[in-house]
């Protein structure tokens, strides 16, 4: 194998690890926070089933790090737009886990609730950024948009329909 080839290998196991970084961040941050709060909330008629989240989460973080990993294949040819895509990307890890904190952990999708709408516009930077470089990462980053746009809808809905006090940080 040669080192290009070795180099590809290598970029698209740390986006693998990071993602799985990301899955096992956001379910331990999940199951902290789990608790009677949580099971006496008022859920939206369209939440999925609680199966579903770990499959789709596993299936969006893999998307996430191929896409990531193609984008990334560009730096000898594309270095400032690969270096504001690894930005976008650094970004939304911290926010993905930031709002599973504040979610799950702090118990305030009040707060989350905001926090996914700058997720959300770092989404669609990301797709845009990443569309300049290859349209197959771009359409990688599909399943991501459609389980963050069905999660937007179903923190919004759970903020309508609960009543959160107040309460500090």
């Amino acid at each position: 194998m040669n080192n290009a080839a070795t180099k590809q290998y290598k970029l698209l196991f740390v986006f693998s690890l990071l993602s799985l970084i990301l899955l096992l961040v956001g379910g331990w941050l999940t199951y902290a926070g789990l608790g009677d709060w949580y099971y006496e909330l008022d859920f939206p008629p369209f939440q999925p089933p609680p199966g579903l989240f770990t499959p789709a989460w596993i299936i969006v973080l893999s998307c996430l790090a191929l896409s990531t990993w193609l984008i990334a294949a560009h730096v000898d040819d594309y270095a400032r737009d690969v270096a504001f895509a690894m930005t976008l990307y650094g970004a939304q890890f911290v926010l993905n886990a930031g709002w599973t904190l504040l979610f799950f952990t702090v118990q305030r999708p009040d707060i989350a609730f905001w926090e996914l709408i700058i997720l959300d516009g770092i989404l669609i930077a990301m797709v845009l950024t990443y569309s300049r470089l290859s349209k197959w990462a771009a359409l990688l980053l599909t399943p991501y948009i459609i389980w963050l746009v069905l999660s937007t809808f179903i923190n919004g809905w759970i903020i309508q329909h609960n009543t959160f006090p107040l309460r500090s940080i």
